[in-house]
């Protein structure tokens, strides 16, 4: 769920799971941040918007490929699975 349209470099996202109410999403979602940090996948941050926590991504490196932006979805979608 994107958070905000999309702007320059900056993307935030979250992942959400039907019947998880709001509280427990965000919770989860710091998490997922944590877990993404510590198997060395990607470095992303987190972010308040309208109260909800997402994941704050920002592409800074110019050799970012498509495939790197599907590896990380793939992998939030994973950890989410297993933390839920």
């Amino acid at each position: 769920e994107l958070a905000l349209p999309v702007s320059l470099n900056i993307v935030n996202f979250r992942y959400v799971r039907p019947g998880l109410p709001d509280t427990r999403l965000d919770e989860l979602n710091k998490r997922i941040e944590t877990s993404l940090q510590e198997q060395g996948i990607a470095v992303p941050s987190t972010v308040t918007i309208h109260g909800r926590k997402y994941l704050h991504v920002a592409i800074t490196n110019h050799r970012s490929r498509r495939d790197d932006f599907d590896l990380l979805v793939k992998e939030v979608i994973r950890l989410g699975n297993e933390l839920a």
